[in-house]
């Protein structure tokens, strides 16, 4: 960490994938414990740092949580009773960092079909 105790800014030029998973295995989208895991292991080895995390479980069910990342965030909002998750996965620090992400969710997360969106962010669009 630089002098200061401060996080130095990535520039504000980042990709942004909106994700959604269809046919999920309901026990995995209900589950708090299997999307801490599967958050905090798709940020692992990469140089972003995880600044803070929530995660709620739903009554009777469902979850949403998130990583707030030193270049951005990570969420997810599940609906089991519909066997249906979206992700969202944004980040500033780099393109692979953003891909290698949306892979490891992709990996992990039981589904029969996705649908995916990647939108470039920052200055440097347009």
């Amino acid at each position: 960490m630089p002098a200061g105790g401060c996080l130095q800014n990535s520039s504000p030029d980042g990709v942004h994938y909106l994700i959604e998973f269809f046919g999920c295995d309901k026990k995995q989208l209900d589950s708090i414990v299997f999307w801490k895991r599967l958050l905090l292991g798709a940020t692992a080895g990469l140089d972003v740092r995880v600044l803070n995390r929530h995660f709620h479980r739903f009554n009777p069910h469902g979850i949403t949580g998130y990583l707030l990342l030193s270049a951005s965030h990570i969420s997810i909002h599940t609906w089991p009773e519909h066997a249906y998750a979206a992700c969202d996965v944004f980040t500033c620090s780099g393109k692979d960092e953003a891909t290698d992400i949306v892979q490891y969710l992709e990996a992990c997360i039981h589904h029969e079909t996705i649908r995916k969106r990647k939108v470039r962010r920052g200055f440097r669009v347009g």
